[in-house]
């Protein structure tokens, strides 16, 4: 220690970590420890040394603070907030005692937080735990499932898409029932003309029920024209969303059978209008 001058200090905080630790290590006697924890007790006192030179220390208080941690390492096997205590009263009143109450407070400061933060690993190496090994417990974290993607399922847009094929169906459905008792019911209708022979001609009679018959036979293509247009109309919008809804899911609907053959009503329509016309003429 005689050799251990403020101006070997100097150089010593001018050294790179390593050499620092190891040119600071040959002023002492590590006669504590003979093992891997005579490492931790030299780093540890540079450590000391190294925050006191950062703060302002005069060098001659460096080197009394390089001292003190030197004798708190092997102390620290059974740290606790009293022996803390202790060991603070005993840096700061005996060990350095000329530093000025600013740095009085930062040294303080430094030891509590450097001993209690990693007290237990303190006490760990200074135990002689180095050589033992650590069991590591690991926690496994049970993930939620994963959920299968959408188009793996029935999403919403798809289940719109349903039922819109649904209100279609029952749509078109009810459309071909009206056209089908729309052309099974009589398309002409007479009312009382047959009875009113005695009061009228029979000329005027005849012409009275063509009249009617051509009446009626107009409304009624009308009306069934009407439902062919309907009927066409929900039977494309059902194509375009079953086509649609086969391209994102693979499944098709097929749309319901429909007997609107415009060809053969338009023959008929014609035929019911040739043998109105006969029997109108006898």
């Amino acid at each position: 220690m005689d050799s251990f001058t403020e101006s070997e200090m100097a150089e010593i905080m001018k050294l790179q970590a390593d050499e620092g630790v190891q040119r600071l290590s040959t002023h002492f006697s590590w006669s504590e420890f003979n093992d891997q924890r005579r490492l931790f007790h030299q780093d540890f006192v540079y450590d000391a040394a190294c925050f006191a030179t950062e703060h302002g220390f005069t060098w001659g208080d460096v080197i009394r603070t390089a001292v003190s941690a030197k004798e708190i390492f092997p102390q620290l096997h059974d740290l606790d907030v009293t022996r803390l205590a202790l060991l603070l009263k005993h840096v700061l009143c005996e060990a350095v005692p000329d530093l000025t109450p600013v740095q009085q407070c930062e040294l303080a400061r430094y030891l509590t937080d450097t001993l209690l933060v990693h007290r237990r690993l303190f006490q760990a190496v200074v135990g002689g735990a180095t050589d033992q090994r650590v069991v590591q417990l690991q926690q496994e974290v049970q993930l939620p499932p994963v959920v299968c993607p959408l188009a793996l399922g029935s999403d919403e847009q798809e289940y719109e898409t349903l039922q819109k094929l649904l209100k279609l169906t029952l749509a078109l459905q009810a459309k071909e029932e009206e056209l089908k008792r729309l052309r099974e019911g009589p398309r002409v209708s007479l009312t009382n003309s047959a009875t009113r022979e005695d009061n009228q001609g029979l000329q005027d009679v005849v012409h009275s029920a063509l009249k009617a018959t051509e009446e009626q036979t107009r409304d009624t293509l009308n009306q069934e024209a009407s439902l062919l247009r309907d009927i066409q109309e929900l039977q494309l919008q059902h194509q375009s969303l079953t086509t649609r809804g086969s391209s994102g899911s693979g499944s098709t609907t097929t749309p319901p059978h429909t007997d609107t053959d415009t060809a053969g009503s338009t023959q008929k329509q014609k035929k019911r209008k040739t043998k109105s016309g006969k029997s109108a003429a006898h």
